[in-house]
């Protein structure tokens, strides 16, 4: 089961990774390492801040590459994991498509605990 975090679009000739959790700045995969990650190698995710009166920062921020199955790209910022279908990508960078979905999987739950919760753990309690 994945959950919808964000989109990859393109930017000049750049693509830019906007996910709705990310607050740090804009990140975005550099133009030439686009026919790197097509052709399968492990390229960087950068963040670019803009500051006020001052020159742009960019820092580090993760990896992208092509999935095992070559289906899909599968982006990776600190310990999260995210994938585009490729396809999707490939319209995204030949101009056919504004924006490719960016899914992560949704958060693995213990069942364990949840069965040992009371059943109206969460609820209102008074009117």
């Amino acid at each position: 089961m994945f959950k919808p975090v964000g989109k990859i679009e393109k930017v000049h000739d750049a693509l830019r990774v906007d996910l709705l959790s990310w607050k740090l700045g804009t990140l975005v995969i550099a133009a030439g390492d686009i026919p790197e990650l097509l052709s399968g190698r492990m390229v960087d995710v950068n963040f670019v801040q803009q500051r006020p009166g001052r020159e742009a920062f960019i820092g580090y921020a993760g990896t992208a590459r092509v999935s095992r199955s070559g289906k899909a790209i599968n982006v990776r910022i600190g310990s999260r994991l995210m994938s585009a279908p490729i396809k999707q990508v490939q319209r995204v960078i030949a101009g056919q498509q504004i924006a490719a979905r960016l899914s992560a999987p949704a958060p693995i739950i213990d069942a364990e605990k949840q069965q040992r919760e009371a059943i109206d753990v969460g609820l209102i309690q008074g009117f």
